[in-house]
């Protein structure tokens, strides 16, 4: 049986931060919102943005403006700021040539996600894009989970991703899940997934022995 490899995308294949704060902070500034504490701002990427913008206690008319200040910079220079992950290009690029299937499950929406993948040159690795819908209807990652298990009916799943909804979306349908340290996620975050990976090579051996 086939193992499929759900790859979660900012924080696991790639480091897409700091187009995400910049984004983050020109969407505070455009509805006069005080700007949170560095800590806050490291654990934006990850999940839906308009959640996060919720979370700060924004209305919903609030959360709309900022999200559209948010896309308008996201759409242009934002998507483009980011960097592949030390290996991962060449691990998936090596995992799909043997015959495991790679898909993403990633809160990005799908017009990011296929965009940055491009731009990264993983893009033509990639079996099956998972992702929110542009729309913004599918958004959390246990959708976007549900999504992929649906439509690309994977065989062996196992969820790779940083932070906490990637472990506990693949917990909500029975996936186990590999976290790795180098994304955005937390010590007590990486706890309830199912192995630790710490750098690329850690990480193929995991998905090898799986």
């Amino acid at each position: 049986m086939t193992t499929t490899l759900l790859f979660d995308v900012d924080g696991t294949l790639i480091d897409s931060f700091p187009g995400i704060r910049h984004g983050f902070l020109l969407g505070l500034k455009d509805v006069g919102w005080d700007v949170p504490d560095e800590d806050f701002i490291r654990r934006i990427p990850g999940p839906p943005m308009p959640e996060t913008m919720r979370s700060l206690g924004m209305s919903a008319a609030q959360v709309d403006q900022a999200m559209r200040a948010y896309s308008d910079y996201m759409s242009g220079e934002g998507w483009q700021r980011f960097e592949v992950y030390p290996g991962m290009d060449v691990l998936v690029e090596r995992l799909a040539g043997e015959g495991y299937r790679v898909c993403t499950a990633t809160s990005k929406s799908e017009r990011f996600a296929r965009a940055a993948l491009e731009r990264a040159g993983l893009l033509e690795h990639i079996d099956f894009l998972g992702a929110a819908s542009n729309d913004g209807v599918r958004a959390k990652k246990v959708d976007v989970i549900r999504h992929v298990l649906e439509t690309a009916t994977p065989e062996r799943p196992l969820m790779v991703g940083d932070r906490l909804h990637d472990f506990e979306g693949a917990a909500h349908f029975g996936i186990p899940s590999v976290a790795v340290t180098w994304g955005y996620g937390a010590a007590e975050e990486w706890e309830l997934a199912d192995y630790v990976a710490r750098d690329a090579a850690e990480l193929e051996r995991i998905i090898r022995e799986f």
